[in-house]
């Protein structure tokens, strides 16, 4: 830069993130598992899916399903980053009380709460003044495929553009559909895998079954079918 005669470049800081896990039923993957319990898959899917876009997170563990335990958990979260990432806790359960503890313990203003789309329906994005610096909190739901795919649409992006990519959002392009499918009363994001004819088209196939707690159905995706309701 010195040989050109630039003295000064504009920079962009890589975001902290701080992933968050809730439920009662969760056990860390190294852990035995009891009866009632599953392994938190989630945190290693969007740790990997952060480490994939040259960025490091901080895991602040799981958070029981108790106002006082997620409220301890977030403030951990919030000291130590720019971007907090949860799982689980945002649906319409008794024991979901994510929102709220955001909402009445730390004053978060909620932007949205409910998405009409499939999956991911319960995700939820809001912002925190926390001493005197905003965070940014997506809490996205704790179906394995929806928070990948809640992560996919709208976290990725917004790491992209706060590191000051040009364009942040995904690659689209037009597709044939191998098979007929059946569409949802929501916009929906099938699980795909994609091949091209000799003249350059681009075949989409399913995964199979869509079901938001099937893993398989990311297995060999490598991209995301937009159907309309």
């Amino acid at each position: 830069m010195s040989i050109c005669g630039i003295q000064k470049a504009l920079v962009y800081l890589k975001p902290k993130i701080a992933l968050l896990s809730t439920g009662d039923e969760l056990v860390e993957p190294e852990m035995p598992l009891k009866p009632g319990c599953i392994r938190d898959s989630n945190k290693s899917t969007l740790m990997h899916m952060i480490i994939e876009n040259k960025i490091t997170a901080i895991d602040v563990g799981i958070a029981r399903d108790t106002p006082d335990d997620i409220k301890s958990h977030l403030m951990i979260a919030f000291e130590a980053a720019d971007i907090v990432i949860s799982t689980g806790g945002v649906s319409m359960g008794e024991r979901d009380m994510l929102k709220l503890v955001l909402e009445q313990d730390f004053g978060a203003k909620i932007h949205f709460g409910r998405i009409h789309m499939k999956p991911g329906k319960p995700a939820t994005f809001s912002t925190v003044v926390f001493a005197g610096k905003k965070k940014l909190v997506f809490s996205l739901p704790g179906n394995p495929v929806s928070a990948f795919v809640c992560f996919y649409l709208f976290v990725i992006p917004c790491l992209k553009k706060m590191m000051g990519f040009r364009q942040p959002r995904h690659l689209t392009i037009k597709v044939e559909l191998s098979q007929d499918l059946q569409l949802d009363e929501r916009p929906e994001f099938q699980r795909a895998y994609l091949s091209s004819t000799p003249d350059g088209t681009f075949l989409a196939h399913s995964t199979g079954a869509q079901q938001s707690s099937r893993l398989l159905s990311m297995q060999n995706a490598d991209a995301l079918l937009v159907l309309p309701p």
